[in-house]
C-alpha cells in the first residue's frame, strides 16, 4: 500500500520561506566574511599622467576634482558640506555659489556657514592608472 503524501499550501509556504531564509543566511556571511577584491565600488579611472602636479582634473558628472599637490594625489568632493551645492574652483580655492563658504585646496572650511571640510575619497594607483573608490575617507 503506498501513502499518498499531500502537502498543504501552508506547509509548501513554509518550505519556500525556510529556502529563502536559508540562501539569504548564506548570502549574507559569505559577503560578511569575504572581502572585495578591488577595494569597493569605483567611481573613476583615470591616467596618473593626466594629473599635473600643483593642478588638478575635474570630473564634473561625478561632482570630484583629482588633484596632485607636493606629488600626494587626493580625490575631493565637489559637493558643499553645507547644504549639498556643487563648488567651483576659484583660483587657489573652492567657492560655494550658493551660501558663499569658501574651502582650501585641502579641503578645510576657510570660511563658513559649513562648519565641516569636504569628503575626499579612497584613492589607490597601480600601474599608472588611478583608481577613485566610493568609499569616503574618515
Amino acid at each position: 500500500m503506498t501513502k499518498k503524501n499531500n502537502l498543504s499550501r501552508r506547509g509548501f509556504l513554509g518550505r519556500i520561506a525556510g529556502i529563502a531564509a536559508s540562501v539569504f543566511s548564506f548570502w549574507f556571511i559569505y559577503r560578511f566574511l569575504t572581502p572585495e577584491d578591488s577595494g569597493g565600488d569605483i567611481l573613476i579611472q583615470a591616467s596618473e599622467a593626466d594629473i599635473p602636479e600643483g593642478g588638478a582634473v575635474i570630473f564634473p558628472d561625478k561632482h570630484i576634482a583629482l588633484m596632485r599637490m607636493d606629488g600626494a594625489l587626493t580625490a575631493m568632493s565637489l559637493v558643499c558640506t553645507h547644504l549639498g551645492c556643487t563648488i567651483a574652483l576659484d583660483g587657489d580655492k573652492f567657492a560655494c555659489p550658493c551660501h558663499g563658504s569658501i574651502f582650501a585646496l585641502d579641503g578645510t572650511v576657510i570660511k563658513g556657514p559649513a562648519e565641516r571640510r569636504l569628503d575626499t575619497y579612497r584613492t589607490e594607483t597601480k600601474d599608472g592608472l588611478i583608481t577613485v573608490f566610493k568609499q569616503v575617507n574618515a
